[in-house]
């Protein structure tokens, strides 16, 4: 129940364009109103929503909460693609280029936050079961793909070493 929380988080990045489907359902004179409505209302309930899933989760097992941020930066893979191809595309317009840029720039560094708080609460909770690994794969969550990459070995190794342990 408590992962239904990270709903938020995981839909962040595609919020643009859900934006833009909504807007479309609506007429053309309410579309704006209704599309910064969403998206100032998504952006506010995202930290809300993270917030409450760390206080939620302080007691939870260090490798459940490291698996839930490696899923949930699995799932913004996609966007982030996205993201790079229409940054691709402004790069080899002429016009306009230098402000979208900074707007897709300033959005990957917003989704990066949000998805790396919910990282760096975990790994501070697996610090004591792994002090280098989790320093390192703390260091590499503000970083796009060392982030994954990091949670993905830190988990293998974890549930490796629970399982050695329980044995």
């Amino acid at each position: 129940m408590k992962k239904l929380l990270l709903i938020p988080v995981i839909i962040f990045p595609y919020l643009l364009a859900l934006g833009v489907l909504l807007g479309n359902l609506f007429p053309e004179d309410i579309a704006p109103i209704v599309f910064g409505v969403f998206i100032v209302l998504f952006a506010l309930a995202t930290p809300i929503c993270n917030i409450v899933f760390m206080i939620l989760s302080r007691k939870d097992d260090p490798n459940d909460l490291i698996r839930a941020a490696f899923l949930v930066k699995l799932v913004h893979i996609p966007a982030y693609i996205v993201v790079f191809i229409f940054g691709v595309i402004a790069a080899i317009m002429i016009f306009m280029t230098l402000p979208l840029i900074l707007m897709l720039i300033l959005f990957d560094c917003i989704v990066l936050f949000f998805s790396s708080s919910i990282s760096v609460f975990a790994l501070a909770k697996n610090i004591k079961n792994n002090k280098l690994l989790s320093v390192v794969a703390l260091i590499c969550q503000f970083f796009f793909c060392a982030d994954i990459i990091s949670l993905f070995v830190l988990w293998i190794i974890s549930k490796n070493q629970r399982k050695t342990v329980s044995t």
